[in-house]
């Protein structure tokens, strides 16, 4: 049995505590996209611009993404109890993909909508340059918002904001979109402003998709980092009395990562010793990587060989 020690307590509330502002960013992102929203769409309108309308809409869907991210956060802030045993940390990817296919969904309308105006284009005309200095405030606002929000996500671990940021990319790059295509308008090329719409429906869709793996495969209890591994592997070996590491298994748990592992020990010495050799590897663990949560360590016994034979290596389901 393991008791909490002050290094994680330590590192559990400076992840909380970016985790809170992570939260902040969330409804600022919300609040700002839906401003956004109502002026593209409007101006958009107004004007007659597919690219701007559909950019509107893009910022609809970006601040119900923020808002969907923002109760994630909530949710997963929540404390383990007797139904949720590990907390209730994965809830921030249960709504990082419940976000990602409200994106993959508004992707494929404004691609319909935008294929649909370039193939029948009825009207040209141009586009006043105030739809052109709209769109550009958009993609400023949505670049601020995803350094912003990159930058939080990456100090709690949080998947959903670092899928909100990526939607914030998106959205920029979108925005951007529409700035050329509606720069195009002014010379002539009228038709580019339907395929601007079209082409933001397309970075929709595709942000959407490496949102869903991302947030699936966490679901899954997928984890791809061979390194951290590998970096496991040597601070458990580097302990005194460890002799080998089998059976290492990690999955991450919101910003954590819970690790499980048997490692190899004399089998002579006494149990008192290698809870003491348990309880130092997850110490050391602990100070040197700082993302661990719970770790689950079950010393085995080393087989002595016979007659100088080599040693058999345990073997696990």
């Amino acid at each position: 049995m393991f008791h909490a020690d002050p290094t994680r307590e330590r590192f559990r509330n400076a992840i909380l505590a970016q985790i809170a502002k992570g939260e902040q960013i969330a409804i600022i992102s919300f609040i700002a996209n839906l401003f956004i929203g109502f002026f593209e769409v409007g101006f958009g309108t107004y004007f007659g611009s597919l690219a701007l309308s559909a950019d509107g809409v893009h910022s609809f869907v970006d601040a119900v993404v923020s808002l969907t991210v923002w109760l994630g956060i909530m949710f997963s802030q929540r404390k383990a109890d007797g139904k949720f045993h590990y907390g209730y940390y994965k809830f921030d990817a249960i709504f990082s993909l419940f976000a990602a296919m409200i994106m993959v969904a508004s992707g494929v309308f404004i691609t319909y909508i935008g294929l649909q105006d370039y193939l029948n284009v009825s009207v040209h005309h141009g586009i006043s340059l105030y739809a052109i200095l709209i769109a550009a405030i958009s993609v400023a606002v949505a670049t601020a918002l995803a350094i912003a929000k990159n930058r939080y996500a990456k100090k709690s671990g949080l998947v959903s904001l670092r899928t909100d940021a990526y939607n914030s990319v998106k959205d920029a790059s979108a925005s951007l979109v529409a700035v050329i295509g509606l720069a195009f308008t002014q010379f002539g090329y009228y038709s580019l402003d339907s395929l601007a719409g079209l082409i933001i429906g397309v970075f929709v869709m595709v942000a959407g998709y490496f949102a869903i793996k991302s947030s699936s495969l966490i679901l899954a209890d997928a984890y791809g980092n061979p390194q951290m591994i590998e970096t496991i592997k040597e601070i458990t070996t580097t302990v005194s009395g460890v002799q080998g590491v089998d059976d290492l298994r990690i999955r991450r748990n919101g910003p954590f990562l819970l690790v499980e592992m048997h490692i190899r020990v004399d089998g002579n010495i006494t149990v008192f010793e290698a809870d003491r050799m348990s309880q130092e590897v997850a110490m050391e663990m602990r100070e040197k990587i700082s993302s661990i949560g719970r770790i689950t360590i079950k010393p085995e016994p080393v087989q002595m060989a016979p007659h100088g034979a080599s040693e058999p290596k345990p073997q696990h389901d």
